[in-house]
């Protein structure tokens, strides 16, 4: 009994003492462990920072977050809309011809690109010439043999059209494009002038009174009424939202005469061919 009473004695002495030298050395570890976190902390954190910035780094500059990604947000996660809206003002200039367009275009950019855009725009184009020669205009007498034509000293119509317009983007900041007129109206003042019947008689040419044939169509070449404007066209960025352009224009202007003539024609039209220059701001 007494043999058995020692042996349990001596046990739970052995666990005491084991217990106080677990706890010390717990003690110990934790007292290292924070001074080896004070001494290192800053520089994990630092390390761990610059890795960071770094892997930020490499992936804002990689080339293809400056191409023409669509993917562009705006201090929100949103895609920004891939509709684009601009609006211009275009001078052009020919022999003895001048025209000034105000338009707005609101174009759709295609792919994940968007280099390609298509979409419509609202032109205005004034037109102003001196001495110009307005030949028939129906496409069964707009051929060049045909002498017949109106002759006006000072020339001067507006015409509103909706049309078709189209961009592509060579680069970042260079763009050709080209639009047309299709459907509208045109809108002037009367003018004075001669309907020439045969240029090379005497006295064959009848004076009357013409003004803007009012209702605007594409239908392709001489089968066109009214006053339609066509751009081709080059333009350089020279900000985000700000173009310069070079354009070739090619605009029809057309008046309607009080009197009737060859094959009871009363259309004659100008065809100027000019070269452009204008500015543009994308919103």
């Amino acid at each position: 009994m007494i043999f058995k009473n020692l042996i349990k004695k001596t046990v739970i002495t052995g666990f005491a003492s084991l217990g106080l030298i677990l706890v010390e050395s717990t003690s110990v570890l934790a007292q290292n462990y924070q001074n080896s976190f004070s001494a290192n902390s800053i520089t994990s954190f630092e390390k761990t920072n610059k890795l960071n910035t770094d892997f930020s780094k490499s992936i804002f500059q990689n080339s293809s977050f400056n191409s023409f990604s669509t993917k562009e947000t705006k201090d929100t996660d949103m895609e920004i809309s891939p509709w684009e809206k601009r609006i211009g003002i275009t001078g052009a200039f020919g022999e003895g011809a001048t025209s000034m367009t105000l338009g707005f275009s609101h174009l759709y950019g295609f792919g994940s690109s968007r280099r390609f855009k298509l979409g419509y725009g609202l032109r205005l184009s004034s037109f102003f010439g001196s001495d110009r020669k307005f030949t028939a205009a129906p496409p069964d007498l707009a051929s060049e043999d045909n002498p017949q034509s109106f002759i006006v000293e000072s020339s001067q119509t507006n015409a509103i059209n909706l049309g078709l317009y189209t961009d592509y983007s060579i680069t970042e900041n260079i763009l050709v494009g080209f639009n047309i007129d299709v459907v509208g109206f045109s809108f002037g003042g009367e003018k004075d002038g001669s309907v020439v019947i045969e240029p090379n008689l005497t006295g064959l040419a009848v004076p009357d009174t013409a003004k803007p044939t009012s209702f605007n169509l594409l239908l392709v070449g001489d089968n066109d009424i009214g006053t339609l404007n066509s751009e081709f066209w080059i333009g350089y960025r020279i900000a985000s939202n700000i173009m310069v352009r070079g354009a070739f224009s090619y605009l029809f202007t057309e008046y309607t005469t009080d009197g009737q003539y060859q094959d009871d024609n009363d259309r004659f039209r100008y065809k100027a061919a000019q070269g452009a220059i204008g500015v543009s701001y994308t919103f």
